[in-house]
């Protein structure tokens, strides 16, 4: 009963997340510009990505990321097309593209089920760990692969991690905390 249970809250905590990223998918976010679709589509063509991919602006995803398999969006952070070179950001969506084309998202579903079915056992959380790294890794690589500069893909990370929001605390214009 105490593994049952433990299996029980694990898939819940699981749906929970993917409840989650189909309410990220939908609310705060706006069709990118044509221009960014069509590169997207030529990008997803030079990767032998065969099915539709949605790019969505969101004011509520800090980072990239990749949601859905069946229908799958990239969602970039509001003001990152403006904000990053097209050559960083053309590298950044490859990194993305890279998962589609791996299946990464069935990968996670699986790996998700196995989690929660040996949710009691420190190797399968470590194993876990290893085997997400990896992942980004190999789509990291596939990038490098497709480019040929592991530095501008470095450089396009780094400018990434720069524009990511840092809740650092800021003075008031009057003076006060």
């Amino acid at each position: 009963p105490f593994w049952m249970l433990g299996v029980l809250a694990f898939y819940l905590r699981t749906a929970g997340g993917w409840l989650t990223a189909q309410r990220l998918r939908t609310r705060g976010t706006i069709p990118a510009p044509v221009e960014w679709q069509d590169r997207l589509r030529a990008l997803a063509a030079r990767l032998r990505v065969t099915r539709t991919v949605v790019l969505l602006e969101s004011c509520l995803a800090e980072t990239p990321v990749l949601i859905g398999f069946l229908r799958p969006a990239i969602l970039i952070p509001a003001g990152l097309l403006a904000g990053i070179a097209p050559d960083q950001l053309e590298a950044i969506l490859l990194h993305e593209l890279a998962h589609i084309r791996r299946h990464d998202y069935a990968v996670n579903v699986m790996q998700s089920l196995i989690e929660g079915l040996f949710f009691y056992h420190p190797a399968v959380w470590w194993l876990s760990s290893v085997v997400r790294a990896e992942r980004e890794n190999c789509c990291d690589d596939a990038v490098v692969a497709e480019r040929g500069d592991a530095v501008s893909y470095a450089a396009a990370l780094a400018a990434l991690e720069a524009r990511r929001s840092v809740n650092q605390p800021a003075l008031a214009a009057t003076g006060g905390n």
